[in-house]
């Protein structure tokens, strides 16, 4: 699965065991706060977390600054919490998806496991996640 979206025809996304396990303790780590970040990877897996400087962390909200993302073809999506049970992308969300690449992650609360963590494509439609 090369990187020209046959990820989304296949309907999965696979993520490496430490990226997932970074995401959850973030999205635990930082609640009531929302946690954000872009996806780094190959194909279809999901290989790690990039941070940009001045991201913003807050109650019902986070915020990147893109102007402070470096040229960077490996990054193929991004991850972002949900301060409740909820992990349904919002319209702000599906704006979101359309700017940073095509696979999405949202994580709600309890964020202890994959189960907790939802994938979706840039057009909004779910993907299976899988842990490799």
């Amino acid at each position: 699965m090369a990187g020209t979206g046959a990820d989304v025809q296949a309907r999965v996304a696979h993520i490496r065991k430490a990226a997932l396990e970074l995401i959850l303790g973030a999205s635990r780590d930082l609640y009531p706060n929302e946690f954000i970040g872009l996806l780094r990877g190959k194909g279809d897996t999901i290989e790690e977390v990039l941070l940009l400087p001045g991201t913003l962390f807050g109650q019902g909200f986070a915020q990147v600054q893109l102007h402070m993302m470096p040229i960077d073809h490996s990054v193929i999506g991004s991850v972002h919490s949900h301060p409740g049970a909820g992990n349904r992308p919002s319209r702000q969300d599906l704006v979101w998806f359309g700017k940073t690449g095509r696979v999405h992650l949202i994580v709600r609360q309890p964020a202890l496991s994959i189960d907790d963590v939802a994938c979706y494509g840039r057009d909004g439609g779910r993907l299976e996640l899988k842990a490799k």
